[in-house]
């Protein structure tokens, strides 16, 4: 059984190795978590459209970004067929292809995508459906995942992953007896079973006759570099993602460490996950009506812990205040304070003139 799945590494399936499936569920999980916020200006809506609050009524919004992040990390690309529109003939849902199912027409004379055929309908780009590629090098492809680019690399990281495999599994032995006499037929598999037996789900001293001698096994120098090789491919695999190895616990080897997950998040924003929002916000802008756009909404994402709060609101408050109190209880998710009572009016004076004036 160990021997057949150490072989069965050898086809192994690059977006199977354990790092890759960490990348790619991190992304999809973000993007699926992030609200899509319709703005006009730099202001939300105040009723957001049906198209950003979930984009597919027949799934969950989370679900939709998953599909899209997925298709967009595996194959480089992703469709959105529109499936309804408002009654002002704006697009009012879309549905996530499977890539296996659209297939391209190019334009001979251009060279862009002309039509994408879809269950034998024939759908016109940017209009019945969005094509949203991860990167676009050749005239003609549909798309190149992250991975398309390092494709060699990923290559040789399979291997050392079967490597390890087979060793690990197979390739080995922890244990050796040595013993000072040709042994007769059978007599290797009856002390092998013997120790075994003997050590085998126990702690106890474990008994060899017949002079043999039980001697550990070291692993050479290069066997002992296969952890810390692994660990060094899967640094530039996440990097590949565009991802800081440290989410998803690959240690890199360089000096760049942050005290808050809100400076490891601004940083994976900045320098990674922005690229793969901007793709997404783009398609949707144009699926908005003009004067509209669509953006991420990463504040969830950037959120200081409390004592950073509590500090960037006292600022806020003090000195020419530019919030309220009750702005920041609002952005903190709590009511505004209660009016302070006020008190009573006083009642008004009967006193009289005549008797304001003594003697009078």
């Amino acid at each position: 059984m160990l021997a057949q799945r150490a072989r069965g590494y050898e086809n192994l399936d690059p977006y199977s190795l354990p790092v890759v499936v960490a990348c790619r569920g991190l992304l999809a999980d973000t993007l699926g978590q992030l609200p899509l916020v319709t703005l006009r200006g730099r202001r939300p809506l105040p009723r957001q459209p049906s198209l950003t609050l979930r984009p597919n009524p027949g799934e969950y919004r989370w679900l939709t970004f998953h599909r899209m992040t997925n298709n967009l990390t595996r194959w480089g690309y992703t469709f959105l067929r529109v499936t309804d529109w408002t009654a002002a003939g704006n697009p009012a849902a879309v549905r996530v292809l499977d890539p296996s199912s659209a297939s391209p027409v190019w334009d001979p004379v251009s060279g862009g995508l002309d039509t994408v055929w879809h269950n034998g309908e024939e759908l016109t780009p940017g209009l019945d459906v969005m094509w949203i590629p991860y990167r676009v090098e050749r005239a003609g492809s549909l798309g190149e995942a992250p991975l398309d680019a390092c494709a060699e690399p990923l290559r040789l990281f399979g291997e050392l992953f079967s490597m390890a495999g087979s060793y690990w599994e197979t390739g080995f032995p922890s244990l050796i007896v040595e013993v000072a006499q040709r042994l007769a037929p059978g007599q290797a598999q009856a002390i092998k079973q013997q120790i075994i037996e003997s050590m085998a789900g126990r702690h106890e001293p474990a008994v060899v006759d017949q002079d043999g001698k039980v001697s550990s096994i070291g692993s050479s120098a290069v066997e002992a570099q296969l952890v810390e090789s692994i660990a060094v491919a899967n640094a530039e695999i996440a990097r590949a993602f565009l991802m800081p190895p440290s989410l998803v616990n690959v240690a890199s080897g360089d000096s760049l460490t942050y005290s808050t997950v809100e400076g490891e998040m601004r940083r994976w924003l900045a320098t990674g996950l922005g690229a793969y929002l901007n793709r997404f916000e783009a398609a949707f802008d144009d699926l908005t009506p003009q004067g509209q756009r669509t953006r991420f909404d990463t504040t969830e994402l950037l959120r200081a812990d409390l004592a950073g709060r509590v500090e960037a609101y006292s600022t806020a408050l003090a000195g020419e205040a530019w919030l309220t109190v009750d702005e920041v209880r609002d952005l903190e998710g709590l009511d505004p304070l209660p009016e302070p009572d006020t008190p009573p009016a006083p009642e008004p004076s009967t006193t009289t003139l005549t008797d304001a004036v003594p003697g009078a």
